[in-house]
């Protein structure tokens, strides 16, 4: 009678290889797009926000918000791309609507994937209140 030896150590490590290591690297090269879609949108609402209630200079202010959180974030300020009202003048009179985009570039996503840069944006678009007073 034969004894069969198995080769389940074997298998084991094959499987790892084969199935683990790389649904790591995907979800480890994919995870920077969703942290920068997230400060995307984040800073887009900020940026309104402080648009529609800074009293002296709101355009300086709406971009200085999104510089603070992208420094804040790790994300060099120079990849970030600020635009108020689509590039128009901002009209703040009394229910008037400013809206924000920002625009950020994903660094290169991995050595391992060759997809390169990305770019992520997102919109928010904020009514100036009706009953606020400007001095």
């Amino acid at each position: 009678m034969t004894r069969d030896r198995g080769a389940s150590p074997l298998e084991l490590a094959l499987g790892l290889m084969l199935l683990v290591v790389p649904v790591t690297i995907i979800v480890l090269s994919v995870a920077p797009v969703f942290e920068h879609r997230n400060f995307v949108r984040r800073a887009a609402a900020e940026a309104a926000r402080t648009l529609v209630l800074a009293d002296d200079q709101p355009e300086a202010a709406a971009v200085s918000v999104v510089k603070t959180l992208a420094i804040g974030m790790g994300i060099d300020p120079a990849d970030v791309t600020v635009i108020l009202c689509g590039g128009a003048a901002c009209s703040l009179e009394r229910g008037a609507q400013v809206s924000v985009e920002v625009i950020a570039v994903v660094p290169e996503l991995s050595s391992f994937l060759p997809i390169g840069e990305l770019t992520v944006n997102a919109t928010h678009v904020e009514q100036v209140d009706l009953y606020r007073s400007r001095p």
